[in-house]
């Protein structure tokens, strides 16, 4: 494990600097292991890996900095009681499931939102987040070749393409996932407090863009996807929405 303790407010890599209490720091991780701990602030600026069974709280935030990643498709316990931010070209893979490969469904927190910008993969599986899922232009274009970042997440197998994908969480406010460019990309099994809204997301795969068993308290809007937002090839149920069906997803 590379870790290195620097102040907040001199670690470049981290958006606006603020002050910490009682002299805490910024943890860097430059790659390998995050071991169990209590983080004031933890930042991933390499490929780094909180492996089984540790148990990691991040007091502030989380960043996986630009070309990035971090593993945590894992049966580690986090809990980031601040936001997660995921940089250009960057990996986080948060929580796991059957569904990649762990016997029984992890249970990690995130206290205030979750945020992507030109991420290559964001992967989010049985997670409780207490604020929004915001992706904005993710993916490494439309293709499915193999992604040398998703390689370091073991569970999610071999030769692996870049996907975002969004199973089983629990979400207080709203997802959103907008101009995604990917293989693949889903929207699965998630109670959402407020809205969703699944816009232009391009993938390679016919089978991508599905939007399936969610259960959402407010609007379920799906506009200009290719394809089309659809259940696709999952065998999952209508999503149960409180308010509109909108768009492509109006009969979904």
């Amino acid at each position: 494990m590379a870790l290195t303790a620097v102040s907040a407010l001199a670690f470049a890599g981290a958006p606006a600097a603020h002050a910490t209490p009682n002299g805490a720091t910024t943890v860097v991780c430059h790659g390998g292991a995050i071991a169990s701990g209590d983080y004031y602030e933890l930042v991933v600026h390499g490929t780094c890996t909180i492996p089984d069974g540790a148990k990691v709280t991040v007091e502030t935030q989380l960043y996986v900095t630009a070309g990035s990643t971090l593993n945590a498709v894992t049966t580690a316990h986090v809990h980031v009681k601040g936001n997660v931010q995921v940089g250009r070209g960057a990996v986080l893979g948060l929580g796991c499931s059957q569904e990649t490969n762990c016997a029984t469904p992890t249970k990690d927190e995130v206290g205030g939102n979750i945020n992507s910008d030109h991420a290559t993969a964001v992967i989010l599986h049985s997670n409780k987040v207490k604020g929004d899922i915001t992706t904005l232009n993710d993916g490494p274009g439309v293709t499915c070749a193999p992604s040398k970042q998703l390689a370091a997440i073991p569970n999610l197998g071999t030769g692996t393409p870049a996907y975002d994908d969004f199973e089983d969480n629990t979400v207080g406010g709203y997802i959103t996932t907008s101009h995604l460019r990917s293989c693949w990309m889903g929207v699965i099994r998630n109670h959402v407090g407020t809205n969703v809204l699944v816009l232009d997301d391009r993938t390679f795969d016919t089978d991508g863009n599905e939007v399936v068993t969610n259960t959402v308290k407010g609007d379920l809007g799906c506009y200009l996807n290719k394809p089309a937002a659809q259940i696709g090839d999952s065998g999952g149920a209508p999503n149960m929405v409180n308010g509109l069906k909108l768009g492509q997803c109006a009969s979904l």
